[in-house]
Parts: structure tokens; sequence; C-alpha cells
């Protein structure tokens, strides 16, 4: 039987990350849930984190995508018209990580200029976070980053959309037979802890510590089954506010 060590919202910060990792026992499927970039201070180190241990160890890693990658990934595609909305909400510090790695009058051109540039030099990575799933089904697991659509009882049926970005998703009854595990939702506006959170019919699992503004990351290791083998709690040393 197989076991799941699952994080997700990690948002650029890779000490915590790393911290977290070594709590992973790599006969174990190790699933990030979206939302690697923006707010915090190394994005791109994240992101490269992921691919390698992708490369090193296959299908022993999986990636779904959040809404963060997808914000990316549009403003890459149209800079003009997502410049703003992009930079609100943590792309800025995403933008300055990749810059980092790039000659130095690369990060005194315009931000839109400099989106060329970063499409062409980062075009591995940029196609790796496109590439990243919806949704996993593994065993009796549903591992979405936002959640799906649970006014439906089948998976499939949800659109793309919801999988990246739904609310209050775990408010309704699950109709399918499986327990989804979710981030993208800072557990903290589900039961004022940022601890893990578990419905009481135990169908919904959500795990987002708001890393970047609590400075808790953390990651649960569920059985193909769905019972709870352990829980990890690491804490970033920067957080700050932020709005979703």
């Amino acid at each position: 039987m197989k076991n799941y060590f699952i994080i997700s919202d990690i948002h650029g910060q890779y000490k915590a990350f790393e911290q977290l990792l070594t709590f992973w026992d790599q006969k174990d499927v190790l699933v990030l849930l979206g939302d690697l970039i923006d707010r915090g201070p190394q994005s791109y180190e994240v992101v490269q984190k992921v691919m390698d241990l992708k490369r090193q160890y296959g299908e022993q890693v999986v990636f779904c995508k959040g809404n963060h990658e997808a914000m990316l990934l549009d403003f890459i595609e149209n800079p003009g018209q997502k410049h703003a909305f992009y930079y609100k909400y943590g792309g800025r510090e995403t933008m300055a990580s990749f810059l980092r790695y790039l000659p130095v009058e690369v990060s005194e051109l315009d931000p839109i200029d400099q989106v060329q540039i970063v499409k062409e030099k980062f075009a591995e990575e940029l196609d790796f976070l496109n590439c990243g799933k919806l949704y996993e089904i593994a065993g009796n697991l549903l591992l979405t980053h936002a959640g799906f659509d649970s006014s439906c009882a089948a998976v499939d049926e949800t659109p793309e959309e919801n999988f990246l970005w739904i609310r209050q998703h775990y408010k309704n009854e699950n109709k399918t037979p499986f327990i989804n595990v979710f981030g993208h939702t800072p557990v903290q506006h589900i039961h004022d802890s940022n601890d893990v959170w578990i419905s009481e019919d135990q169908k919904y699992i959500g795990i987002d510590g708001g890393c970047y503004f609590t400075g808790q990351l953390n990651g649960i290791v569920l059985s193909e089954v769905g019972q709870i083998v352990h829980i990890y709690t690491v804490t970033s040393e920067k957080a700050e506010n932020f709005n979703d």
C-alpha cells in the first residue's frame, strides 16, 4: 500500500520547504498541491527544487498546478493587461526571484520588457508549471489545489478553474467516493488554527497553513485508503500579512 506525503502553498518559502522535505520518506509519493510561487522571496529556488526532485524521482513526485501558477502564466502571456493584478498578489517577488539569475541590467528594464526575457530564458520552468496537473486521484484520495465542485458527484464534471480557484466547497457534502485533500484556503479561515483541518465526516482535509503570513508550512502523510500516517509542521523565518 502506497503512502502520499502532501504539501501545498509553499509560496516561495524555500527554507521551510527544504526543512519539511527532511521528513519525506522517498518510498512515499511526494505530492505538491500548487502555489509554489509568489509572495515569498525564493520562488525560483522552489520551482527548481521541485523540477530537480521530479527529474530524480520521476513518478514518485506529483505536481498539481495552483492559481498562482496560473496567474504567472497569464501574466507572461498578457503582461500589459495582467501586470497590476499579478504584482498585487505576489508576482513582484516572483519576478525578482527569477531576475536574480539574469544579468543585472535586465532588472533595470520596465517590468513589461522584462517579461519577454523571462519567457525566453526560463521557458523550461514555465513549461513545467504549465504542465502541472489539475488534480490527482490516488486510491481513495482526491488531491487538488483549491478543491472541486462539490455539487457534482463526478470529479470530472468540475470546471477547470474550480480546481484552481474554488472557495468554501468543503461546506457542502462530498458526494464523491474520495477524500479531498486541498490547499488554497488557509486553514485558519476554517477552524481558527494553522494546523491541518479534517472535516467531521473525514471527507475533506485542508492543509494550507498560510506559510507566507503565518510562517507555518504543513505536510501530511496519508495512506492510499485515507488513513493519516503522520502530520508534520515547520515554521518559516518570515511571515507577513497578505490578502489572498
